[in-house]
């Protein structure tokens, strides 16, 4: 299973695995009051996709499009999170509220949920 949290929230037990996935290291939380399992800073948008998105340069959808491009070239990482929460209970940091629609985290979950799913289906043809 797959989660997403802003790392300002309350650090719970069903997190599980705490993984960051944010370029920068969220203002005022140490190492331990985060309690992460990991750091993947290369899931994060590039500094020019993210600079480009707060200057309002581009729309939502320039965003999600240029994001998906980037994380192409991470797609074996974001597949070993996918093997990983199949047994696992994931949980995807970042520092935007978690309200918010418009961040990166929340379009990772969705590549992650699309490679379980990609991988129960070639479990099943395999059976």
């Amino acid at each position: 299973m797959v989660k997403t949290k802003s790392a300002y929230d309350r650090v719970e037990r069903s997190d599980g695995d705490r993984i960051l996935v944010s370029r920068f290291w969220p203002r005022g939380k140490s190492k331990e009051t985060l309690s992460l399992t990991n750091w993947r800073r290369e899931l994060a948008p590039s500094k020019q996709l993210l600079g480009d998105w707060k200057k309002g340069q581009i729309s939502w959808a320039d965003y999600t499009a240029r994001y998906n491009e980037e994380m192409a070239a991470q797609a074996s990482v974001i597949a070993a999170i996918a093997e990983h929460a199949k047994e696992h209970t994931v949980t995807l940091l970042c520092f935007e509220q978690e309200g918010d629609p418009h961040c990166h985290r929340h379009l990772l979950k969705k590549m992650i949920d699309v490679e379980m799913e990609r991988g129960r289906h070639k479990r099943s043809h395999e059976s």
